[in-house]
């Protein structure tokens, strides 16, 4: 069945916004170095460039999905549109650190506007159950696809252009993104609006905030220093009191309830793992190559193909599968890609490493990608009742951002630990990686093998979460009957 020709076209801007938003942050990632040497950061400041979209997006999601469900998708998409255009401008001219950190968290409002009403809006598009799986599998291809094609683009721009060329292409993409917006639904949900639950989202922010600033700051300061100590402990309360709040809210921006569903569960799960290993690779990664290895920003670009392709394959097939048998044998199949990978870079990586074996690594992360986004999104979309097609989403739209924040502040934390243990000054990333790339590699070896240890937990908790449900049972009168039709003998 062939999705109707204005439908594809309205995919493709909701998939094309997507896939600037994931683009923009991994293409950042390979201009890092350069970044730095610019604009004279320290290594806590030039974590939170590389934080701070994918935390604010993660803090406002779960909002602008309730916030799209009650005011119209089509308009709430539309704005984000635009504030992503006035954050990838203010971005292209940043004179320092905190400009440039602040335009970055207006880059992420623009996002997290964006991206529940675009998934919702795909649910209203395609009402067919088949049509529907099939652009989902778009989606979740275009997530990876994205994220996987951002160091090439990032290469490509940094090389012939600088750094902020990378932000050249964020606004011309969603200009014309936002003429696409006239074949699109507007979106309405039918029945009461949801209410604004400003508490709980208050709550979920000040648990990303206070645990970001803690890891990214904890090994500068000291981990027991008084502002980590109070961040962390703001976060920790806010998480205590998360659910106490949201119990007493007739509609909470995240329900506890729809955590009691396994498979919403398990995608969640999966996007956080697949997203932090891939954010927190291309992080820490993007100094290896072209700090520790020599390597230019293209070559560093081109170097990280095999993650691409990988992704591109594998999407496909796990969209087929997912169609077919449902997503727990890709799913947990990815998260063992992750650990594979991790476990080969941990071993290989060297000052003079031997490349078919990184590319093999590399190849192995964007397989993962490709296997495990089908799933989650077909989960967080298809657990919930249609008309919370808009939390679903957001729900899954935040795990991926939750993700790669914890993928960069996360494993530069654990980088930047191992250096102030070897004796390094952590000031300067890019410096310390040139001079001292032995140092440098053993940091990178802790960091890939505590990501292959937590993929490896997510695959068998996947396994679990994925499992297809018992038949139903049907109750007639005081007879229970199985789904499985009874066997019958024919009248002779």
């Amino acid at each position: 069945m062939t999705l109707p020709r204005r439908s594809r076209a309205a995919l493709l801007v909701c998939c094309g916004t997507l896939f600037l938003g994931v683009l923009d942050g991994t293409a950042l990632n390979l201009a890092l170095p350069s970044l730095q040497r610019d604009l004279r950061l320290a290594t806590a400041e030039l974590q939170w460039v590389a934080a701070s979209n994918a935390l604010v997006r993660a803090s406002l999601t779960l909002l602008c999905g309730a916030v799209a469900d009650r005011y119209g998708r089509r308009r709430i998409f539309r704005l984000g549109l635009g504030v992503f255009v006035v954050g990838s401008l203010a971005c292209s001219v940043a004179p320092d650190a905190i400009w440039l950190v602040a335009s970055r968290g207006l880059q992420g409002a623009g996002g997290a506007l964006m991206a529940p009403p675009a998934l919702a809006l795909i649910a209203n598009l395609f009402p067919d159950a088949g049509q529907r799986g099939r652009a989902l599998g778009t989606w979740s291809a275009t997530a990876g696809v994205s994220a996987a094609c951002g160091p090439l683009v990032g290469g490509v721009l940094v090389q012939a252009a600088g750094w902020r060329s990378v932000f050249w292409v964020g606004v011309g993409g969603a200009v014309l993104l936002y003429l696409g917006t006239r074949l699109l639904p507007e979106g309405r949900v039918d029945g009461p609006p949801r209410r604004l639950d400003a508490l709980g989202n208050t709550l979920a922010a000040l648990v990303l905030v206070g645990f970001t600033f803690a890891l990214i700051d904890g090994p500068n300061r000291g981990w027991t220093s008084g502002p980590v100590l109070v961040a962390g402990a703001v976060g920790l309360a806010a998480a205590i009191g998360y659910a106490p709040a949201a119990r007493r809210r007739a509609d909470p921006v995240l329900d506890p309830a729809h955590l009691a569903v396994p498979a919403l569960r398990g995608a969640v799960l999966s996007a956080v793992v697949a997203y932090l290993a891939l954010g927190g690779f291309t992080f820490v990664n993007t100094f290896y190559l072209q700090q520790v290895l020599g390597f230019s920003p293209l070559a560093t670009g081109l170097l990280t193909l095999p993650t691409t392709v990988g992704t591109l394959i594998l999407a496909n097939v796990s969209g087929r599968i997912v169609g077919r048998h449902g997503g727990r044998l890709p799913a947990t199949v990815g998260h063992l890609c992750f650990v594979a990978s991790m476990a080969l870079l941990a071993l290989v990586v060297a000052t003079d490493a031997w490349l078919p074996l990184l590319l093999v690594g590399y190849l192995l992360l964007g397989a993962g990608m490709g296997l495990v986004n089908p799933p989650a999104t077909n989960a967080a979309v298809t657990s919930l009742p249609g008309e919370r097609a808009g939390v679903a989403s957001a729900i899954t739209s935040t795990a991926r951002q939750v993700g790669t924040n914890l993928g960069v502040a996360g494993l530069g934390a654990v980088l930047v630990s191992v250096l102030v243990a070897s004796g390094q000054p952590t000031d300067d990333l890019a410096r310390v990686a040139a001079d001292s790339g032995e140092d440098y590699v053993t940091a990178l070896r802790v960091a890939y093998g505590l990501v292959a240890v937590t993929a490896a937990l997510a695959a068998g908790a996947t396994w679990r979460l994925f499992r297809p449900p018992p038949p139903r049972r049907e109750v007639v009168g005081d007879a229970r009957l199985s789904a499985t039709p009874p066997v019958t003998t024919s009248a002779r």
